[in-house]
């Protein structure tokens, strides 16, 4: 076996979840209907995020120490729990749905906590396999380490009963091995405790790598939460992205291949073939939604309202305007759908704001209020979000009143309908087909 040591300060509790630790999401036990309903609520909330703001989320749970499971982006009891004690460590209600500006507290924590131990991805340059280490951490007496490990032998089998072997100082604590997959033990040996991970996979060189992080027992309790991070960031065999063909190559027929389209803004379809969005012909000219193009149908550049029209929707309902209240939810497109983002109303009548986690893509996008009645158009925006893990930080939008809202469509229902609150998730799910990116090339 070939072996790229890395001496790291490290510390690893045995409850790491990998894969096959453990589930990553306990199942939930039996429970009464108005808990089930309020998990269901909960769970809406989170899914309703985009999948990278959703991983991340976790990851910071786990950086705070209120999370201890993988960073997969599915919502289960471990995670609502994390959720919940989080917000309780704020002084929040605990209601298990993380509003924008604790979001925001939450990332802002986890990336003071990464910078204090230096975290970052290092590459082991001859397996290839990537894995975060805390640099701040290395070289001091007593230091843990962090092996890298690879094997041409294929048998998994045979290297799992090996490191799970006891001895009279050596006592495993926790085994599990997926056969032809991977394996994970962890232990204690004499005053030092140990997690190994292998993954093998087929047709790859070396077809076997993993780590194993030893650490003086007695640190353990200081770094656990060090160590589930690091453990979590383990990619024994990384995805390479296919490369990118040059925008000048060829194609069959000779002619340059087009330029990728990018999002720029996004639309709420109110009639068949109808889109209101906030945009003026100069900011996106040659428009186009569902691949087709799209004219500007009307505009007023004074609230930048605009009325696409083309042939990208058979239906579509005229909205029902509701409210700018303190709770709303702001729908935008991206890569991975209709994403829903919570927002809190933080302007007044001279000048309307929210505080929201937005892409740049999200101008022209609706906010609801939680009884569903359309709350306004988030004003465009000009300027790229600040991130943190490469999540947009919560922060001031100008938002387009749902009275401006009126005036422009030329009326519209000014009062709310008596209905039941809705989650982000049921609002999201309502609109999905009715939100739309919108294309521009200059």
């Amino acid at each position: 076996m070939n072996r790229t040591p890395a001496r790291l300060l490290l510390a690893l509790a045995a409850s790491i979840l990998g894969a096959g630790l453990a589930p990553a999401q306990t199942p939930l036990t039996p429970a009464a209907p108005a808990a089930d309903a309020a998990f269901a609520a909960q769970k809406s909330a989170f899914v309703a995020l985009p999948p990278a703001t959703r991983k991340a989320a976790q990851d910071a749970l786990v950086w705070l120490g209120f999370y201890n499971g993988a960073s997969d982006g599915d919502f289960g009891k471990r995670t609502r729990d994390a959720i919940v004690a989080f917000e309780l460590s704020q002084k929040a209600a605990g209601d298990g749905v993380l509003s924008a500006p604790q979001l925001q507290t939450l990332m802002s924590g986890a990336d003071k906590a990464r910078a204090a131990v230096g975290f970052r991805v290092v590459t082991d340059p001859k397996t290839g396999a990537r894995i975060g280490a805390p640099t701040k951490l290395m070289g001091k007496p007593s230091a843990a380490r962090l092996d890298f490990a690879s094997s041409a032998d294929a048998d998994l089998a045979a290297l799992y009963a090996r490191l799970s072997a006891e001895t009279p100082t050596r006592k495993v604590a926790y085994k599990a091995m997926r056969p032809g997959v991977f394996f994970v033990v962890s232990g204690q040996d004499g005053a030092t405790k140990f997690y190994s991970r292998f993954e093998t996979t087929l047709g790859a060189s070396p077809p076997v790598r993993g780590f194993t992080f030893a650490y003086p027992a007695a640190q353990g309790a200081q770094l656990d939460r060090v160590a589930i991070a690091i453990a979590n960031s383990f990619e024994a065999f990384p995805v390479q992205a296919p490369a990118s063909p040059p925008l000048t190559a060829p194609t069959a027929s000779g002619s340059p291949p087009a330029p990728i389209a990018k999002a720029f803004a996004t639309a709420l379809v109110i009639g068949p073939g109808t889109a209101l969005t906030a945009l003026t012909p100069a900011d996106c000219p040659n428009a186009s939604i569902g691949g087709k193009p799209v004219r500007f149908e009307r505009a007023d550049p004074a609230t930048r309202l605009a009325i696409l029209a083309g042939d990208f929707a058979a239906r579509g309902n005229p909205p029902r305007l509701g409210a700018l209240k303190p709770d709303l939810i702001v729908l935008s497109t991206g890569s991975d759908g209709v994403a829903a983002n919570s927002a809190s109303f933080a302007g007044d009548a001279a000048k309307p704001l929210v505080i929201a986690s937005l892409e740049k893509g999200a101008s022209g996008g609706p906010a609801f209020d939680r009884e569903g009645g359309l709350a306004g158009l988030i004003a465009p925006i000009s300027d790229e979000p600040k991130r943190i893990a490469g999540v947009a930080l919560a922060s001031s939008h100008p938002i387009i009143a749902p009275e401006a809202i009126g005036a422009f469509l030329g009326g519209g229902e000014m009062t709310p309908e008596p209905a039941a609150p809705l989650s982000a998730g049921a609002i999201a799910a309502r609109e999905k087909e009715a939100v739309v990116a919108v294309f521009c090339e200059k």
